[in-house]
């Protein structure tokens, strides 16, 4: 049990932030990070080793997020619960800098969420959890080539809703 708590704690903040990104929702985030650790303790034993733990984890929970967005409809989302307060923040800077980096944030946050569940969860895989194209295949189980695509899809997304906003970001 302890062994099992470790990898909770260890992988805990990371699950949460790919749930919650997929979701779009810190609460159906926390419900869903219940079901995965759940999950993942029944599992264990049959975790062979073909992959990373953490890949294997990441299958598992981006699996409980696509069954949750399955079965309810979408819902609107504050993003407040996504980026958090102002308190999170590193209190060294200005005024006026803390405003533009939480704009910013603010900003490529929102335009993330526009981005369909699959395009979505490649870029989290890889920018916010760093993953390589192969582990991010391993946990959508599509090809290294059509992790590649969505990615380079999301991107294009992205530059086209941000363009706009260049001198601001």
């Amino acid at each position: 049990m302890s062994a099992f708590r470790s990898l909770y704690e260890a992988y805990r903040d990371r699950t949460y932030s790919l749930a919650c990104y997929v979701l779009g929702d810190s609460l159906q985030a926390e419900d869903a990070l219940q079901s995965i650790f759940l999950k993942v303790h029944r599992s264990l034993p049959a975790f062979r080793n073909e992959s990373s733990f953490a890949t294997w984890l990441y299958r598992i929970a981006v699996n409980e997020c696509q069954d949750r967005l399955r079965k309810q409809p979408e819902a609107y989302v504050p993003l407040e619960d996504i980026i958090g307060s102002g308190a999170e923040f590193d209190g060294q800077l200005l005024p006026d800098e803390l405003h533009a980096q939480s704009e910013r944030q603010r900003v490529i946050q929102e335009a993330l969420l526009l981005l369909s569940p699959k395009l979505r969860s490649v870029v989290v895989l890889k920018y916010l959890e760093g993953l390589s194209y192969e582990e991010i295949a391993q946990v959508l189980e599509c090809s290294a080539g059509t992790v590649a695509s969505r990615l380079n899809r999301a991107l294009v997304e992205l530059e086209a809703r941000l363009r706009p906003l260049k001198g601001m970001i």
